[in-house]
């Protein structure tokens, strides 16, 4: 395959991951925890570790990117902090790729749990981070305070999250290599 070929052919994975990433975050779970307000459980991240691990930091970034500015245009439409919205996916695309790279592209469930678990933990930050400046540019959460306290929470779902994601990716890559749709 020449090198356009392998182009067209990322893009439109890309583009279809990005897809997936809004379909499933519209599929997320919203649970309310007691002082913290409402902590977000989705797997929209799974297209975005997919593309980063098949692709690697750029790919994963940009399908980060593509997917969360779609979602927040679709839900939120466009504002001061939308940049820091989409923030969080594109740095576990960037994270991700990384990390799969540094750590010479091992499947091995504890090597992906590690992965994902410190991708996670990075998106929580950068959620509590787009939290802090929403704070105090337009005073949506009841305070600082509770922005705090939902930090353990988030970053425990977080890494359940990752933890779903370390065992479902090499099915899912499994799966796309043996169908080559991806190849290793």
């Amino acid at each position: 395959m020449n090198k356009t070929q392998n182009n067209i052919r990322m893009m439109c994975m890309a583009g279809m991951m990005a897809a997936m990433y809004v379909g499933l975050d519209f599929l997320a779970v919203s649970i309310s925890v007691p002082f913290a307000g409402n902590l977000k459980i989705s797997l929209s991240g799974l297209p975005v570790l997919i593309m980063a691990v098949f692709g690697g930091p750029v790919w994963g970034a940009a399908t980060g990117f593509t997917g969360a500015f779609v979602g927040q245009m679709l839900t939120y439409g466009f504002s001061a902090t939308t940049i820091l919205w989409i923030l969080p996916a594109v740095m576990r695309g960037l994270s991700m790729g990384l990390l799969f790279r540094a750590f010479r592209g091992s499947t091995k469930f504890h090597i992906l749990a590690l992965e994902t678990c410190l991708t996670s933990v990075l998106v929580t930050l950068c959620n509590t981070g787009a939290m802090l400046v929403e704070q105090m540019l337009y005073g949506y959460y009841q305070s600082f305070f509770a922005i705090y306290v939902a930090i353990p929470p988030r970053i425990l779902a977080g890494i359940v999250t990752a933890v779903v994601y370390a065992v479902l990716l090499p099915r899912i890559l499994d799966a796309l290599h043996q169908r080559n749709i991806i190849r290793r």
